[in-house]
């Protein structure tokens, strides 16, 4: 019996400070995301250095709705990012998108956190390419926040609204505003405001086979945040991806990607010196 007590209470610490790691971590990077770049539902890309404003081959969700008026297929993609490798911090997406005659169509959902607190995002986007240089994207999102048992959800309709323009043939910038209405959630004890993000970027294309991609954010209450990557595709059916991205410190990333068929995967790794690695995948499929 006595060894019994022993090996339970053994466990049941075990337990106690496992749980009690996930949620101070949980805290933390609650806390870092008052002053961050961007809401915590909406994951990251795979993008070399998250600078995914510019990107033009593929439509991320939450980052830049005029890169779906490019799409030319019915597809639809899953993505899981995993950050600092705790399940509790992670973001599961979803997203599917049509084409028609006269404007393409997205549909996206993002989950993040656990049973305790989690958010919600959904959307839903229409873009369209007028000609084959000007693309004009605009989304409406609703965003929830689960807060207590006894609050429940919370939430809060915004928009984005986004713009890619093809310069020359290998040169692009690119526009994206997150929350212009400056929407936030108003609960009994507290206020949570959705940050107000505006974007801007370019892709230059050096000889077909890299592309340099450079952004930067400013949210209207926080620092200059800046991403670059350079993506190299050896052959068609595959990218090699490196970036940087930052505000506060230095994260680097390193990806790659490889398409078969109507099937896309992708994958990214990211490193904070203070936390440790996030790792992201996705599958996307056109048909």
């Amino acid at each position: 019996m006595y060894i019994c007590s022993i090996n339970f209470s053994k466990n049941f610490q075990q337990k106690t400070m496992s749980r009690f790691y996930q949620i101070f971590i949980l805290a933390f990077w609650l806390l870092q995301n008052i002053s961050a770049q961007q809401t915590t539902v909406i994951p990251s890309s795979f993008v070399a250095g998250n600078a995914s404003v510019a990107y033009r081959e593929d439509w991320i969700p939450f980052h830049n709705p005029a890169a779906l008026a490019g799409a030319e297929k019915i597809g639809f993609a899953l993505l899981y990012e995993n950050r600092y490798i705790t399940k509790e911090l992670a973001n599961k997406a979803l997203n599917v998108w049509f084409p028609t005659k006269y404007i393409n169509v997205g549909v996206a959902f993002s989950h993040f956190g656990y049973s305790e607190y989690n958010e919600m995002i959904s959307s839903i986007s229409f873009a369209r390419e007028f000609g084959e240089k000007f693309r004009l994207g605009a989304e409406i999102d609703y965003y929830t926040v689960f807060l207590s048992q006894s609050e429940r959800y919370k939430g809060a309709i915004t928009a984005q609204v986004g713009a890619q323009i093809l310069i020359t043939e290998n040169f692009s910038l690119a526009f994206n505003v997150f929350n212009p209405v400056f929407s936030k959630i108003k609960t009994d004890f507290a206020e949570k405001r959705l940050p107000t993000i505006f974007s801007i970027g370019s892709l230059y294309r050096i000889k077909n086979r890299v592309d340099w991609l450079v952004q930067f954010d400013k949210e209207v209450s926080s620092p200059l945040r800046w991403a670059t990557g350079f993506e190299y595709s050896p052959v068609k059916e595959m990218v090699v991806r490196l970036g940087a991205y930052g505000y506060n410190s230095f994260i680097p990333t390193l990806g790659a990607g490889a398409k078969f068929g109507g099937f896309r995967f992708d994958i990214n790794a990211a490193y904070n010196s203070a936390l440790g690695f996030s790792l992201l995948g996705r599958l996307g499929c056109e048909f």
